[in-house]
């Protein structure tokens, strides 16, 4: 039997299943990284829609508070109603204001008389 050939062989197999070996370890590590790599981005995409989400709560529950166009128009309304109550009011103090002063000024004048006519008896 020819043991030369039969380690030419030998030899030759080893470097193939090195080599296979090699290819085979080169991969999965490549693979490994590409998905850690993966992860992380991952990972960090579920954080960001996780922030993401919360201000969208955040933002619908502050929009369930904002006055509708009916609060507005009522609002309107409420606000020209009161102006013209507040008109009124106004007038109605200005005659007040009117009355009491010339209640000041007849007892003022008729203080003055009951003096003067002290003064004269």
């Amino acid at each position: 039997m020819d043991y030369k050939g039969l380690a030419f062989w030998f030899s030759v197999s080893q470097w193939v299943f090195n080599l296979i070996f090699a290819l085979c370890l080169w991969f999965s590590r490549r693979q490994a990284a590409t998905s850690t790599k993966l992860d992380s981005v991952k990972n960090g995409l579920q954080q960001r829609i996780g922030e993401a989400e919360k201000k969208m709560i955040q933002i619908q529950s502050e929009l369930e508070h904002l006055p509708v166009r009916q609060d507005m128009e009522q609002l309107s309304r409420d606000i020209i109603n009161l102006t013209k109550e507040m008109a009124e009011t106004k007038g109605k103090l200005d005659i007040i204001g009117h009355t009491a002063l010339r209640m000041n000024e007849f007892l003022t004048q008729e203080g003055l008389r009951q003096e003067t006519s002290r003064e004269v008896r």
